[in-house]
């Protein structure tokens, strides 16, 4: 159909699951047990009743990942004898500890509405408690699998403990979900804070210098096939210019990839993909009997923690050689994805104008009062109303900046 001789374009979210199997060629599943608690259209309570010993051992040796016995509650439904624990890198807080919750931790048949476990998360690096949420809605209403979040007042033993985001984990349930199936090989990237960074250098040929660190299998923990992460990042780095289009695709879905650090980069993101420090804070997933990985997003607490004026380019051409992505730096020598990775940050940009205030407005709505009343935050009410008037300059000028970064890189490009 088209209107005015241009061709309608329907809204991303409407599409997300199409593009979802278009990219990743895995069917979408969109109807789950779970659907009810990730609604994300009010400000939901969940309550954790524990042994008022056992949660102060927890606060006290937050930085341990010892388990301890709770009850969880959430609108009618109890799940009893759950495990939690500390959670975290440099967010772990003995005064607002990040959680995991384990529904199966000590019976392996108990889940909760199909869910082994999830995060919630103390928001102690984000002012605003925004920066987590929104960015994995702009992923999902751009169409890539991103895990769902929402926030919540949280409580243990009826005393409030804080506003927190509940974030589904990245799982088997997660991967059935999203892919229609869960028997490949889910990598979470666990970055060493004492090693030094990582840009997808070559290693070396032995198998154990890739998993289980800094790729961490989650999913066929006694069979993780690392040989196939050392000859994806072998490919990376040794592949001649002729032939790295084509062996890259066996181990990469090339589109699905561009999009997320085009979104990653449009979000301002310092401690992603392309971070300050080296990769970080992303999952791999691959199909059983494929050698092709997706990049699924984790963690964004550092979006938006950058000025609006941030360069699309930054960490990929504004640094030394030895500390750019040497996965990027190949993919971009390719004229043709160089010029896809322009497209989807101008599609990024033009999605978001309008539509990143209004999310904002939407979800600070919800969470504005329980904010202001969470006395365990390692932030003043005022540098949570800051951090929110940060975002909404961010939402307000971030579009036309990128767009014109984009324009002024296709105008030098021109012969």
């Amino acid at each position: 159909m088209q209107t005015d001789g241009r061709r309608m374009r329907r809204p991303y979210h409407v599409v997300a699951a199409l593009v979802l199997m278009l990219v990743t060629g895995l069917p979408a599943q969109t109807a789950d047990e779970a659907a009810p608690f990730f609604d994300d259209s009010q400000l939901e309570d969940i309550h954790l009743l524990i042994n008022s010993r056992d949660w102060e051992t927890l606060k006290a040796t937050f930085r341990s990942n010892t388990y301890y016995p709770a009850d969880f509650r959430w609108r009618g439904t109890t799940v009893r004898n759950v495990g939690i624990r500390s959670r975290g890198n440099g967010s772990r807080s003995g005064t607002k500890p990040g959680l995991r919750i384990d529904f199966d931790r000590y019976s392996t048949r108990q889940k909760f509405l199909g869910l082994k476990s999830v995060v919630i998360r103390n928001n102690t690096q984000d002012a605003s408690h925004l920066h987590e949420r929104l960015s994995m809605s702009l992923y999902r209403y751009m169409g890539l699998a991103a895990p769902r979040e929402l926030h919540v007042r949280f409580f243990v033993n009826n005393a409030y403990a804080g506003l927190y985001t509940l974030v589904e984990a990245v799982d088997k349930d997660f991967l059935r979900r999203v892919y229609g199936e869960n028997d490949g090989y889910l990598y979470d990237y666990d970055y060493d804070p004492a090693a030094p960074p990582y840009y997808f250098q070559y290693l070396g040929p032995d198998p154990g210098l890739y998993v289980p660190k800094p790729f961490n299998p989650e999913t066929n923990e006694t069979n993780p096939r690392p040989d196939v992460i050392e000859r994806f990042v072998n490919t990376i780095n040794s592949a001649s210019a002729a032939t790295f289009r084509t062996e890259i695709e066996e181990f990469l879905d090339v589109r699905t990839f561009l999009r997320y650090v085009a979104i990653e980069a449009f979000l301002a993101e310092t401690d992603g993909f392309l971070g300050d420090w080296g990769a970080n804070n992303f999952y791999l997933y691959r199909p059983q009997h494929q050698n092709r990985f997706t990049i699924i997003p984790w963690d964004k607490s550092h979006a938006f923690a950058a000025a609006p004026t941030l360069s699309v380019w930054h960490n990929i051409t504004d640094v030394p050689a030895e500390n750019r992505n040497r996965l990027m730096t190949r993919l971009l020598d390719q004229p043709d994805l160089r010029t896809m990775y322009l497209d989807f940050l101008e599609e990024t940009a033009r999605a978001a104008t309008g539509w990143l205030e209004r999310e904002l407005d939407r979800q600070l709505a919800q969470i504005r009062d329980a904010a202001l009343a969470d006395t365990l935050s390692p932030f003043t009410q005022a540098e949570f109303l800051e951090g929110v008037d940060a975002i909404r300059t961010f939402a307000r000028q971030r579009p036309g900046i990128v767009l014109a970064e984009v324009a002024a890189t296709r105008a030098r490009a021109l012969p």
